[in-house]
């Protein structure tokens, strides 16, 4: 079974971190974790959220947790970064 990333985060600019996040997919993508939904919270403009599903936890915990990754979050104006991990049961 697949284990579920809930990410949560402020964005300066919502629209501006969407295309970044868009951008971003192919490097998502080689780290094994598939985009599942795409969150805008309503009462929260520039909050942001999305629930990935990912194959390999421990390759997708270094993607979260890499240099490359922090550099494209400063680009998309990313702050106030929440990562769960969510195992099926």
């Amino acid at each position: 079974m697949a284990t579920h990333v809930l990410w949560q985060a402020d964005v300066a600019d919502f629209d501006v971190w969407l295309k970044v996040f868009r951008e971003d997919k192919p490097m998502r993508e080689a780290a094994g974790i598939r985009d599942l939904h795409i969150w805008k919270d309503p009462d929260q403009r520039d909050h942001a959220v999305a629930m990935f599903e990912v194959a390999d936890l421990a390759k997708a915990r270094s993607f979260f947790d890499s240099e490359e990754l922090a550099m494209h979050h400063e680009r998309g104006g990313v702050a106030h970064i929440q990562v769960k991990v969510l195992e099926p049961v």
